[in-house]
């Protein structure tokens, strides 16, 4: 089987990447090719190259990977994922460390696990989380910092701290299967086949890859005096737990807002969003 490298270039430098010695030392005795991606979906066109059965690497972070999936859900090809962006989010759930070269070396060992993905409005597919409230806004709005010296792991809190000042609470209704499920002004909501979010936050800690679900996170309009509580409840995995949050396992759901939907870094703009599961829809290695 053919192993292909998807990398989504180092800033100014479009054709290199630290970890291509790496992958050259590791995948020496393999078949694997080396991509970059040049422009927005790119890879799209660069998978489409391999009908066969084909491995595929996603080097980038959780909104690359976004790009990748939407060529291989439904698909007999593989993907692993190896972290090299700013969240990383969805290593989090898959992996219990952020080791690309480690990650790489076990991946050749492993056999593929099909996990769920969820599709919006029939049109993209995404793996992780998909949100609409402030997590949106901080989601949509975190890359905006780069000119702004702010560690890496501390993007995600800056920008929530930019963002709770000016928030407007968007108004969202959710309707599952025909009910309506919550209607109101939202602080979090978010739609979740993962659990992490937000550059490390445990949004939804009873999400799994392939229980057949998704999992609804919704926290009401609150004071915003009391967002430290309950940005340490999210820390501390106990937002479920709390009597104001709504939860709700789900496969499928409508939600209608005004506000945009990020979904795993890549923001989408609709007049409402139909959110469908697709049971064990991707090929991943563990």
């Amino acid at each position: 089987m053919k192993h292909v490298f998807l990398i989504k270039p180092v800033k100014d430098t479009y054709d290199t990447h630290p970890f291509v010695p790496v992958i050259k030392e590791i995948m020496k005795d393999y078949d694997y090719e080396i991509h970059f991606s040049a422009y927005k979906d790119h890879v799209r066109e660069i998978i489409a190259q391999y009908p066969e059965k084909t491995r595929f690497y996603s080097v980038g972070g959780d909104g690359f990977l976004n790009q990748i999936i939407q060529a291989l859900v439904s698909t007999k090809h593989e993907i692993v994922v190896l972290p090299f962006g700013t969240g990383n989010d969805f290593v989090r759930l898959i992996h219990h460390h952020q080791n690309a070269a480690t990650i790489l070396k076990e991946s050749l060992h492993h056999q593929p696990t099909p996990i769920d993905t969820i599709l919006v409005n029939d049109a993209h597919y995404y793996v992780n989380v998909g949100c609409f409230g402030i997590d949106a806004c901080i989601a949509n709005t975190v890359h905006l910092h780069n000119d702004i010296k702010v560690p890496k792991k501390s993007a995600y809190l800056y920008s929530l701290l930019k963002n709770i000042r000016s928030y407007p609470f968007y108004d969202v209704k959710i309707e599952t299967e025909g009910e309506l499920f919550y209607h109101g002004p939202v602080t979090l909501c978010a739609c979740c086949n993962g659990r992490y979010y937000g550059g490390g936050f445990e949004i939804s800690p009873k999400s799994y890859l392939n229980d057949g679900y998704m999992d609804l996170i919704i926290l009401p309009k609150i004071r915003k005096i009391t967002a430290p509580l309950y940005f340490s409840q999210i820390v501390t995995k106990r937002l479920t737990d709390n009597e104001k949050t709504f939860h709700k396992k789900v496969k499928k759901c409508t939600v209608y807002t005004p506000a945009a939907m990020n979904l795993d870094g890549e923001e989408i703009v609709a007049s409402s969003y139909h959110l469908r599961l697709i049971e064990k829809s991707l090929n991943l290695i563990l």
